[in-house]
């Protein structure tokens, strides 16, 4: 009863940050993605009578405390969907920096639904997937599927499911990843939106402009108009920081070369390149852009101070299977 399983990471253009239920991660507000294709989990998991205890190697470290608990949680859950008792050992491996925030508990949980639900026998479809997994990462129930994403908030745990609106062919945006910190954040996304939904005074206004975001940004897909949808893009960006800086006490995620690369991004703008800026509870920004743009955005990238790493981003494709086990 072993499988793998790959998937891939995602920006959220509009935001998910806080959750109408906890206990089943139904988001406050609706959201949308891109789902990404150099930033992916690659996981192997294996239910068998000889584990007494679920065993999680996350990056070929053995996980304990709180890391641990929300995957055992997670496997619970599934265990209870598929009827089965047996215990695990998960091994995964991300291909980029782990709590930098860059979405790496959405390409994992995503990675270790398809994975675990393969192992167990379980045929699901795409709805019943985004279902499952967004219940170990709320973000993750977009990674389920490829390129255009939107999750519906919902109020219950059947109506709040991600649904792919183009595939990743349709559109070819490009996301450029400037990295300026890999250590994991010190206060994690989970207990940050936590915080904010109980204590931010701008939190209801948050929620209540969602809807025309993301139907302006459908909107723009529809017509692929990319000022239009980089305008929203930046919008939801600095909404988002907005309620973090505004949450008690105050989450600031941004780094002296965050708010360096904000600039330059605007700068070049105005010149003609075209470029907007989005960043997720983290330091490190992406870069919103065209193919025709995107080699002199990694060019000007690269001379800003702080940057240590770029990573060219394409739409990315669906959660899926794979035959190469990790153990």
């Amino acid at each position: 009863m072993k499988a793998s399983a790959i998937a891939n990471s995602n920006i959220a253009f509009v935001k998910y940050w806080g959750k109408l239920n906890p206990n089943l991660f139904i988001p406050t507000r609706s959201n949308l993605s891109m789902t990404v294709d150099a930033l992916n989990t690659h996981t192997t998991v294996e239910f068998s009578k000889g584990y007494d205890k679920d065993i999680v190697y996350i990056d070929g470290k053995l996980q304990e405390g709180e890391s641990l608990s929300k995957v055992v949680r997670f496997l619970d859950v599934i265990r209870k969907y598929a009827k089965n008792n047996l215990k695990a050992k998960v091994f995964s491996i991300n291909n980029f920096p782990k709590g930098a925030g860059l979405a790496s508990s959405a390409s994992g949980f995503a990675a270790l639904t398809v994975a675990a639900c393969a192992a167990l026998g379980l045929e699901l479809d795409d709805k019943q997937l985004s279902i499952l997994s967004r219940q170990g990462s709320g973000s993750s129930c977009r990674s389920i599927k490829g390129g255009f994403v939107k999750w519906v908030a919902g109020k219950t745990s059947e109506e709040s499911y991600a649904y792919q609106l183009y595939d990743e062919n349709y559109w070819d945006i490009r996301d450029i990843v400037a990295i300026v910190r890999t250590e994991e954040k010190k206060v994690s996304s989970r207990a940050g939106m936590e915080t904010s939904v109980k204590t931010c005074p701008l939190y209801n206004d948050f929620v209540k402009v969602a809807d025309l975001n993301v139907r302006e940004i459908e909107k723009s897909f529809m017509e692929k108009d990319f000022e239009k949808l980089g305008r929203i893009i930046e919008l939801e960006s600095f909404l988002l920081h907005a309620v973090m800086m505004t949450t008690k006490p105050p989450l600031v995620y941004w780094s002296p070369d965050t708010i360096r690369i904000i600039h330059e991004v605007q700068s070049w703008r105005d010149e003609g390149v075209k470029t907007y800026q989005t960043i997720d509870a983290g330091s490190n920004v992406h870069v919103i852009t065209l193919p025709e743009d995107a080699a002199e955005v990694e060019k000007r990238l690269k001379k800003i101070q702080g940057v240590i790493n770029i990573i060219h981003n394409r739409p990315g494709g669906d959660a899926k299977p794979i035959n190469k086990h990790l153990f």
